[in-house]
């Protein structure tokens, strides 16, 4: 053991076992300490006491005693500083510190014994080392600091003599004396080896873990080169040389963020496996400055690109198949229906132009539910397809954060109209006014039955069966052709009108809409929703009480989530000029987006630091996301990759429909109104994305922690994502394509990690949620090919930032190869 502490200069006597000089010893060998430890030799004498080869007769093995030159507080307290910080760095590559006693008035410490040389002493014999076995040593050195560095410690004092070559040739650190916390930096103090010292610490700046390069890069230049600073070296390699230079910038922020990045530019340098073998957690840094660039070559990248377009444009031929809305026509626009309903009304006798008027597409529950199946949807009277129309005197706000279609009806005047795609009327509902003289007239249903599109001939007299849901004082009704048709009227006027088909439930009787197997299986998710939430909240506090969560991720993650949150609802919800209404429903929105962040933070905290710990390549593209490196090859690649497989699993998630027996796929036909929905519907999917691709990491790492397995925890992750995407029925057809589905997902996850799954999530929202079309002819292309557009700008930004620097069409010529 030789001289492992710190001095003034970098004069440190040293001596190899059985040469110290016993005159001027303070222990002769075979002296007994504390009728424990017995002298075998000197190892080293310096500025700041005496080292000793010792042996504990106690345990039995070899131990290396450092004792102070005197016992002043000062000394003391840096002998005692000395065991505090080195206690608290357990690694292969740092030396270890046992203990701190007194015996008859000397004070010392003792620590492991390492049978060896220090780099000092070694470099003085041979000059520099042989290039593998420096980029060994540069190794062990890095891992070492990176182990000191990760517990908040700067070593203050790194130099050759600090570092000792074991039996086996490993690189130990040693010599904690000058060491201090990160977090108490000790500016105007000027303590070390000059020779070693950064510019800043020579000053008495802030010393941080970057001054630590500084050290670190001098004692790279004198094992790679024989020389200390800076120096050409015209056999010395680039990536070397580049390293060095890096760590001996002048100013601190220049040189590598951490250790981390010095380990990931040596060569064939992995911090990542450098750190898993260590038995670290790698930090956030880490994991994003980890593995290799990921840029992909440019064939590969065009194959990507070109297989991700072609199966958009796949995609969007077969929706137009198997979706809901390319099996309806819509002739009229959103605007002309609204228009209709206009006239309908004013037919009816309520003329006054209305302040406020909202409308939006959807369709009728009870008939997929309920109805006959494999009709022509375009025959079906009433439409399954409806058109909602909604209009009041006053401004109208919306009890909930999206619609106002959900204000209940006590408006004077407050009207209601349902159309299918054609414009034939449905049903519409008037509120009547609270106050009116009796008027006694009857009024002629006729036109009102024309404008359904039945036939009256078909029709006859019936008495009234369904109650009007606003007041009246005349109903009547018509049956025919398995059809009902109700009708009210309040003082002579129209207030009620209903085409009711025979599918058409009760909604005060039964929930209409939904059957038994998709309520009990929004149960079950909500349920399970409720267990992952206070689970997530466990690990969460956990990691952050341990300081293991990576809080920066979470607070950008978090931010991102709540602007974005804001930005879909604002787009969604209908705005009032009311300002203290419009003011209560954007705290609504606020609050909701609010939510949104936190959860999703608390999710992120939940999972992050486990994944980085066990498996941290899973998160090197995420991590270089959050950290801001949208240019990354490697982010390029992963969302190539994920716009690809998300696009094939979308394919194959609709493939089932084509069977007449599985049904069609009903999506959200508001976003063909406005282009405002659509537009929440693109930013909707994000935020989904986002939310299943955490869940679906928490899922795997609770399964993981309850198998202990991570094949079986693979096996169920798949069963559960096929359970979740079934809750609402499942054939064998649609049961196989979501099995198809969710093993493409987890393989996704688990060979390209959580920014992939992201962009697969993403793709597949895309694909079945956005109405997309090919057909130039529906009025609505416009907004589908915006949509396939920027699909399809997805995959060509993926496509660009995946080559890095390479050129998307460049060749070699032959001469070049």
């Amino acid at each position: 053991m030789s001289d492992n502490f710190p001095i003034v200069d970098d004069r440190t006597e040293l001596k190899s076992p059985g040469a110290g000089r016993a005159r001027e010893s303070r222990f002769t060998p075979g002296a007994m300490l504390a009728a424990r430890f017995r002298i075998v030799a000197l190892l080293g004498r310096g500025g700041m006491g005496e080292v000793y080869r010792a042996e504990d007769l106690k345990l039995g093995q070899q131990v290396a005693l450092k004792f102070l030159p005197d016992t002043d507080a000062a000394t003391l307290d840096r002998l005692y500083r000395e065991v505090r910080l080195g206690r608290q760095v357990s690694h292969p590559n740092v030396c270890r510190i046992y203990d701190v006693m007194e015996w008859d008035g000397h004070h010392f410490l003792s620590m492991e014994y390492i049978d060896g040389e220090d780099l000092a002493s070694l470099l003085r014999r041979i000059g520099k080392l042989p290039h593998d076995k420096a980029v060994d040593i540069a190794r062990d050195l890095c891992a070492g600091l990176s182990a000191a560095h990760s517990r908040g410690i700067v070593h203050r004092d790194l130099k050759p003599a600090n570092v000792m070559i074991d039996g086996r040739g490993a690189a130990r650190i040693t010599d904690f004396g000058l060491a201090g916390l990160v977090d108490d930096p000790r500016r105007g103090e000027i303590s070390g080896t000059p020779a070693y010292m950064a510019p800043e610490q020579m000053s008495g700046g802030e010393v941080t873990a970057r001054t630590d390069l500084y050290a670190l890069g001098l004692i790279l230049s004198e094992i790679f080169t024989g020389k200390r600073g800076l120096t050409s070296h015209e056999n010395l390699d680039p990536s070397i040389q580049r390293v060095i230079a890096r760590c001996l910038e002048q100013r601190a922020e220049s040189r590598p963020a951490s250790v981390q990045s010095v380990i990931a530019a040596l060569p064939g340098g992995d911090a990542l496996q450098a750190a898993i073998e260590a038995g670290e957690t790698p930090s956030p840094e880490m994991v994003a400055a980890a593995g290799e660039a990921g840029e992909l070559r440019p064939p590969i990248a065009w194959a990507l690109l070109i297989a991700s377009i072609l199966l958009i444009l796949i995609s969007a031929a077969v929706s137009q198949r198997v979706m809901l809305y390319g099996h309806v026509d819509f002739p009229k626009k959103p605007d002309v229906l609204a228009e209709r309903a206009r006239e309908i009304l004013a037919g009816a006798g309520y003329t006054q132009i209305p302040p406020q008027i909202v409308y939006t597409l959807g369709w009728n529950n009870d008939y997929f539910e309920r109805g006959p199946k494999n009709q022509d949807l375009n025959r079906v009277i009433p439409s399954p397809v409806v058109f909602y129309y909604r209009e009041t005197p006053r401004p109208l706000t919306a009890l909930g954060p999206e619609f106002r279609f959900d204000a209940p009806r006590t408006i004077t005047h407050m009207a209601n109209v349902e159309l299918d795609a054609r414009g034939r009327l449905i049903r519409f509902t008037v509120v009547p006014p609270e106050f009116e003289p009796p008027v006694h007239k009857s009024v002629d249903w006729a036109p009102y039955i024309a404008m359904t599109g039945i036939d009256a001939a078909s029709l006859r007299p019936a008495p009234a069966e369904w109650r009007a849901p606003v007041d009246s004082d005349t109903k009547t009704g018509w049956e025919g052709g398995g059809l009902r048709i109700e009708a009210a009227s309040k003082n002579g006027k129209p207030v009620w009108f209903s085409v009711i088909p025979p599918w058409q439930q009760a909604e005060r009787a039964t929930f209409v809409g939904l059957p038994d197997f998709t309520r009990s299986g929004q149960v079950l998710l909500a349920v399970i929703g409720l267990i992952g939430l206070g689970a997530a909240l466990l690990f969460a506090q956990r990691n952050l009480r341990r300081s293991r969560g990576d809080r920066k991720g979470a607070f950008r993650l978090g931010v991102f989530l709540t602007l974005l949150t804001v930005c879909l609802r604002i787009f969604r919800v209908d705005h009032v000029t009311d300002i203290a209404e419009e003011a209560r429903l954007l705290s609504v929105i606020s609050g909701e987006a609010l939510a949104a962040g936190v959860a999703i933070s608390v999710l992120y905290l939940a999972v992050e630091p486990y994944f980085r710990r066990r498996w941290p390549r899973m998160l090197i593209g995420w991590s270089r996301l959050i950290a801001g490196r949208f240019r990354d090859p490697m982010i390029g690649r992963d969302a190539l990759i994920g716009t690809l497989v998300g696009s094939a699993a979308g394919v194959i998630a609709k493939l089932p429909s084509f069977l007449p027996q599985v049904g069609l796929l009903r999506t959200s036909f508001s976003a063909l109104t406005e282009l405002r929905h659509l537009t929440y519907l693109l930013l909707w999917s994000v935020q989904l994305a986002i939310g299943i691709a955490l869940l679906s990491a928490f899922l795997f790492l609770l399964l993981r922690i309850v198998t202990r397995s991570s094949i079986a925890a693979v096996v169920l992750l798949v069963i559960v994502e096929v359970a979740m995407m079934s809750v609402n029925g499942a054939g064998l057809a649609r049961l196989i394509a979501n099995t198809i589905v969710s093993i493409l997902l987890v393989m996704t996850f688990r060979r390209y990690g959580l920014f992939a799954l992201t962009v697969f999530m993403l793709s597949v929202n895309f694909a079945t949620l956005a109405p997309v079309t090919l057909d130039t002819s529906v009025w609505y292309f416009g907004r589908s090919l915006f949509t396939i557009a920027l699909m399809c700008a997805v995959a060509a930004v993926a496509f660009w930032i995946s080559l890095a620097s390479q050129p998307a069409f460049g060749m070699a010529l032959l001469e070049e190869e």
